[in-house]
């Protein structure tokens, strides 16, 4: 069933008021993790949910609302992010005691919305305004360290630049011009944003919907470049069928955040076109919707899809995009990204990604070959796969050509157990209530979880070749005495921890090639081709 962006838009705001705890008489009034007030399935609430509360101001300005019960909810929502903020003006999301300074970030930008929202005889019950100096101070104090992570780095621009409106703190904005002289620090020339260890599209989208409201707070040249390269570099990662990103993203994420568009497309025609796009793909269920995410991106993906009904964004005008033209080749060699497109295909190529490859048929808008990497086992039970995020992966790439060679790794995902939670959680009591120890214990966790992996004891040589059709060849190597009992590709899948990947988005193409394991193991190589 399709539906429009404000038809989504009101049952999202629908589910809020079943999450927040709407009880006047629970000492969890306004928490809108249910999973803590409710189910008692958590041991602590996530913070970062509380920023649902500026959904709520917004819907309780529509035509036909009753506004007083929801900013009676919002207030109480608020009150309670007060409650659960550290002394320093931190909040935690992942664990407790964690003082994650994205997640003060992401919250402060949606709090002080709700806090501007409100009535004046509400906000004058509590002390709401020092939770959130607080959290704007502890901005101004603290950083991330864990990795370079650019949309982290933009929310906090953004709502230190909230709070300098707010307040009048010359200091939040010193700080808020001194962490986006940062971000746009980790622009590559090319226009990608740093994630981690790359480019990763869907999460750029975040990204520049920060800095579209920072653009449109304060102008400059510089910025205005930024965000022209940024669009350029995004449009190649929009799709025929109208899907957005994948696997050969550094965060593997195909989520399109639209606000930013809607903020720039009168200034940029690429974001226009982009525009069009996004609505038509979130209306026709081509992309991931709100329908698709899951609570604890809920917030972010509602507030950009608000920003798009505000300005009045709607799917008519030119969305004509590089998907949509003849043939071209576009590099982007630094990100080991490459796009081929000719009048009958458009193919999308991580190389840096281990050699995750799309195809799509341009006519038809359909997925042809969606080739997430390989991904196999081997006899000792270990699992191996090629897709692992690499940016020193030289590619020889031609017009017609694209060759790269990549080692496999080991594919290890270690899923929560009780004994690990017990002993998380005793970290997060003792050691980690220091904010420098806290510090070195998730950045042990990024590399365990997303950017570590170990190399396995196979290579695979990948050469595709751009004519009428595409042809892949790939030739898988052991490189040790070892026997692999099963390996294929063709399919969707991910390599690392990333709960913003793997989303529902209204395709269940797949369509796995698998490797004569036996001829692998007999003669130590072997080669295949694949005609998507």
């Amino acid at each position: 069933m399709n539906l429009t962006i404000r038809q989504q838009v009101e049952l999202a705001c629908r589910h809020l008021l079943s999450a927040v705890n709407r009880d006047p008489y629970s000492n969890t009034y306004g928490c809108f993790d249910r999973r803590y007030w409710a189910w008692k399935l958590a041991d602590f609430p996530e913070a970062t949910f509380q920023r649902n509360a500026a959904a709520l101001t917004w819907l309780a300005m529509q035509p036909g609302e009753s506004p007083e019960p929801l900013h009676t909810i919002a207030h109480a929502a608020l009150r309670f992010a007060a409650r659960v903020q550290h002394r320093d003006g931190s909040f935690d999301q992942a664990f407790p005691m964690e003082r994650s300074y994205a997640a003060t970030a992401f919250l402060l930008h949606p709090l002080l919305q709700t806090y501007r929202a409100l009535p004046e005889r509400i906000r004058a019950q509590d002390e709401l305004e020092s939770m959130l100096r607080r959290a704007a101070d502890f901005l101004c104090r603290a950083d991330e360290t864990h990795g370079c992570i650019s949309n982290h780095v933009a929310g906090a621009v953004l709502a230190l630049y909230d709070a300098f409106e707010m307040f009048g703190e010359s200091r939040y904005k010193a700080r808020a011009h001194e962490l986006l002289d940062r971000v746009l620090s980790w622009q590559h020339a090319e226009g990608w944003f740093v994630e981690y260890e790359g480019a990763d599209p869907g999460y750029q989208t975040l990204c520049l919907y920060y800095l579209a409201q920072i653009y449109d707070r304060e102008k400059s040249d510089r910025l205005k470049q930024s965000i022209a390269r940024s669009l350029e570099f995004l449009s190649f990662f929009a799709h025929p069928d109208g899907t957005f990103g994948g696997e050969y993203g550094s965060r593997r994420t195909s989520i399109l955040y639209p606000g930013g568009l809607a903020i720039l497309r009168d200034e940029f025609p690429v974001a226009r076109a982009l525009l069009v796009f996004a609505v038509r793909s979130i209306e026709s269920g081509t992309t991931v919707t709100l329908r698709d995410v899951d609570f604890g991106n809920l917030a972010p993906l509602l507030s950009n899809y608000i920003v798009v009904i505000d300005r009045n964004a709607d799917s008519a005008g030119d969305s004509r995009l590089p998907c949509d033209e003849e043939a071209f080749t576009r590099d982007f060699p630094a990100a080991g990204l490459f796009v081929r497109s000719s009048a009958r295909y458009y193919a999308v190529i991580g190389a840096s990604n281990g050699g995750v490859t799309r195809v799509f048929d341009k006519n038809e808008r359909r997925s042809l070959w969606n080739d997430a990497g390989y991904v196999g086992e081997l006899a000792n039970g270990r699992r191996i796969t090629t897709q692992a995020t690499n940016l020193r992966t030289s590619a020889e790439a031609e017009e017609r050509r694209i060759t790269f060679t990549v080692p496999f790794r080991y594919l290890d995902e270690p899923p929560m157990t009780p004994g690990r939670n017990l002993m998380l959680r005793m970290l997060n009591l003792t050691f980690m209530r220091s904010a420098r120890i806290g510090e070195m214990i998730k950045k042990l966790l990024v590399r365990l979880l997303i950017t570590g992996r170990a190399t396995a004891p196979l290579s695979l040589t990948r050469t595709i070749r751009f004519g009428d059709r595409i042809t892949i060849e790939d030739r898988i190597a052991l490189t040790s005495d070892v026997t692999v009992r099963r390996l294929e590709c063709g399919r969707r899948f991910v390599s690392i921890h990333m709960a913003s990947a793997r989303y529902y988005e209204g395709s269940h193409f797949e369509k796995p090639h698998r490797v004569d394991v036996e001829r692998l193991n007999r003669e130590r190589q072997v080669t295949t081709v694949i005609e998507p």
